[in-house]
């Protein structure tokens, strides 16, 4: 539930696959990062997002 997905809205078309493949991105992307769990990068990115685009290296 880090992400909220039950709240989610998205029930049509091809957003819902969307959805869930950029969430499985960023939960790859935290554990590549040495993140041990998705609650602890959620709160770290959420809080710090420079730091995000820093990992994928879009920004110095």
């Amino acid at each position: 539930m880090t992400f909220g997905e039950d709240a989610s809205r998205a029930r049509t078309g091809s957003l819902p696959r969307a959805l869930a493949t950029f969430r499985s991105l960023a939960i790859s992307l935290a554990h590549l990062a040495g993140w041990n769990t998705n609650a602890a990068a959620h709160d770290h990115y959420r809080n710090r997002p420079a730091d995000a685009l820093r990992e994928i290296g879009l920004t110095g």
